[in-house]
């Protein structure tokens, strides 16, 4: 039974029917009550429960539980305001009602409180009365939960609510004393919670869980185990972009200065100027490239080593406009000597081909004010990406991040950075700076944050793993200023070695989440010298695997149970599926993970991640031995046994 008091004061009563394919809200009464006077109200079986501001409480009687669309008749007697039940269900922040107690939630404490019913001889027989008897505390400590509800006998669910965002439900169980039993029914589950209390509870028979109709799907493959072998060499000693004016037109004949950009400052508030790899120019069509000489400065050759191989570069063109604009722009790549792990290899060219469609436009850079403040924390923490972060469940997934952030609000939807003084500077003629400008990176901050690098997923009978091991293998976004917002600007690649494992094993039925490891950033000011006149951009890069003092070497991230299931796996293509045989495994141990479009934080700012997947970094799922149904996965960016970036569990 479902009841709804409307705004007019009207009580009106609904029948759940799903069961048996019917409406989950089938109409059953309405009743001529007004039910606005009362601040809390709950029901159980055939009394329902009413209190009054004043603390008075009132109790009804359903002749009809079953329908709901009997006589409701109040009872004459009352519970007093002045009552220590009445009292303490006025103060606290949630009451509800099961088996013979009512139970009351205040300030993290549960008490029950046990009820009599005093009825009449006759048939049937009719509530008189219900008093309360002296409560019992069963929970404290609960402090975080600001809703409490009955499942079954002998247990109690607590909800968090939006209170930290996170909307996590708990599962105690007990009767004298509760007992934590599950510390995460499901997260991401905010606002008022309607839940019946069902009679008995029960372990489930070996079944899947179902709604409707159970899926039959005998026409999936098994899923094939991986080949055991290393991806082939491939030429990633060069890099390539392609630089664009503001009004899209291509930026041809633009010297590119290709610096090696990992050699930033370790220190914060030092000062020095990137070394340079070489310069090229642009093309016809904005395109560049340019192959990373044999031979490499000490200093870069050891940065290189200490990343795996990778190289990470900065390629900048600047040119001014007809009025006097200075306009730059910057992409950041890696590159993979011939001396690299065939892994690396195949993982820088990856990541480049997936960048290569996207050309970067030369921006108007900001006049060089040396006073400028950073953005407080209380300021970042308002931000739109501050927010999403704070939440327990994955919001964003793959999708694509918005084009320009704001570090202290909402997106910059509408946002025009050629906007100079009044004027839009993105048609303008931009000539290429003769004589070059003089370049200084200055170290503004660093900070460790976790980063997320992987995910698994269960469903039924079924168990996730996720390793994370020996070194980073990840390429994270590159957060770009301008005057007035920050925009992605490539990514660089993360590939220190850490000489221990991370991740989780044998975690489910029924989980899902992200794993993430600390990663150090630092927030970067260059300064462009050009003919005098200083301008400056910020840049907040990734820069090597660092586990904080007294931090943890890899944590839990944001559940993504909603990818799994079956209304899930309905809507995936065919040629994605295939099932794992019961007592058998699959894992993902190749090609690159799905993007995670918020993978971190930075000072406000949202970034992606997506991880090179192979012995060290790879996603598994373990079939029980349960035959009633198959055990299904199916692959989010392509089948299984291609480069489906991860795989999902039904």
């Amino acid at each position: 039974m479902i009841y709804e008091i409307t705004g007019s004061g009207t009580l009106k009563s609904y029948k759940d029917k799903t069961a048996s394919g019917g409406s989950l809200l089938t109409p059953g009464k309405t009743y001529d009550v007004n039910w606005r006077i009362f601040q809390k109200v709950w029901a159980i079986g055939k009394l329902l429960f009413g209190q009054a501001e004043s603390g008075e409480i009132t109790v009804y009687s359903q002749s009809d539980p079953s329908t709901g669309a009997g006589t409701i008749s109040e009872l004459t007697a009352k519970i007093p305001a002045t009552s220590a039940g009445a009292v303490a269900i006025k103060g606290a922040d949630d009451v509800w009602a099961a088996g013979k107690s009512i139970f009351t939630l205040t300030d993290g404490q549960i008490q029950a409180w046990p009820y009599t019913v005093s009825e009449t001889m006759s048939s049937p027989p009719r509530v008189t009365r219900v008093g309360l008897g002296t409560p019992k505390v069963i929970a404290t400590g609960l402090t975080d939960a600001v809703q409490a509800w009955s499942p079954g006998p002998g247990t109690v669910n607590t909800s968090t609510g939006s209170r930290d965002y996170s909307g996590i439900v708990k599962g105690y169980t007990g009767t004298d004393s509760l007992a934590l039993a599950n510390a995460e029914i499901g997260t991401g589950i905010y606002g008022q919670i309607f839940a019946d209390t069902a009679d008995c509870l029960a372990d489930a028979t070996g079944e899947r869980p179902y709604f409707g109709t159970p899926l039959d799907d005998p026409d999936v493959p098994a899923a094939v185990p991986e080949a055991d072998s290393e991806p082939e060499p491939q030429d990633a000693n060069t890099v390539s972009g392609r630089f664009v004016r503001g009004d899209g037109q291509p930026a041809a004949g633009f010297e590119v200065v290709v610096e090696a950009g990992d050699l930033a400052p370790d220190e914060e508030g030092a000062t020095a100027t990137v070394p340079i790899l070489g310069k090229t120019t642009t093309r016809e069509d904005g395109s560049w490239s340019f192959s990373i000489p044999g031979t490499l400065p000490t200093a870069v050759q050891e940065v290189v080593q200490g990343n795996g191989g990778a190289l990470n570069v900065t390629a900048t063109a600047t040119g001014v406009t007809s009025s006097g604009v200075i306009m730059s722009a910057s992409e950041f790549t890696t590159a993979a000597p011939e001396s690299a792990p065939s892994t690396l290899q195949a993982s820088v060219a990856e990541a480049a081909s997936e960048e290569a469609a996207k050309p970067t436009p030369l921006l108007p850079q900001a006049p060089d004010n040396p006073n400028e403040l950073e953005p407080s924390e209380f300021a970042t923490a308002q931000s739109w990406a501050s927010i999403q972060d704070k939440h327990s469940v994955d919001t964003m997934g793959s999708d694509p991040l918005p084009e320009w952030q704001s570090p202290t609000g909402a997106p910059l939807s509408g946002y025009n950075p050629y906007l100079v003084n009044g004027t839009d500077v993105s048609g303008l003629k931009v000539t290429p700076y003769l004589g070059g400008c003089e370049r200084k990176s200055k170290t503004l901050k660093k900070y460790i944050k976790y980063t997320t690098v992987a995910e698994g997923h269960t469903f039924w009978d079924t168990k996730a793993s996720v390793d994370y091991d020996e070194k980073v293998a990840t390429n994270i976004e590159v957060a770009y200023s301008t005057p007035g917002g920050y925009k992605i600007s490539g990514s660089v690649n993360v590939g220190n070695s850490f000489g221990h494992s991370t991740g989780y094993t044998n975690q489910g039925p029924f989980f899902a989440k992200q794993w993430k490891v600390p990663i150090e950033y630092k927030k970067v000011k260059v300064t462009l010298i050009c003919g005098g006149k200083s301008v400056s951009h910020k840049e907040i890069r990734a820069s090597k695997y660092k586990v904080p003092a007294g931090g943890a070497t890899g944590k839990y991230g944001k559940d993504v149970r909603k990818k799994d299931g079956g209304s899930r796996y309905s809507l995936s293509p065919e040629k994605n599926r295939a099932f794992v045989e019961p007592g058998s495994y699959f894992q993902l141990s190749r090609g690159r993970s799905v993007k995670f479009s918020a993978a971190v934080t930075l000072d406000g700012l949202a970034v992606g991640a997506s991880t090179q997947l192979d012995r060290e970094h790879k996603q598994r799922i373990t079939a029980g031995n349960k035959t009633s149904d198959r055990h299904y996965i199916w692959g989010k960016n392509g089948p299984v046994s291609g480069k489906p970036g991860v795989f999902y569990s039904y």
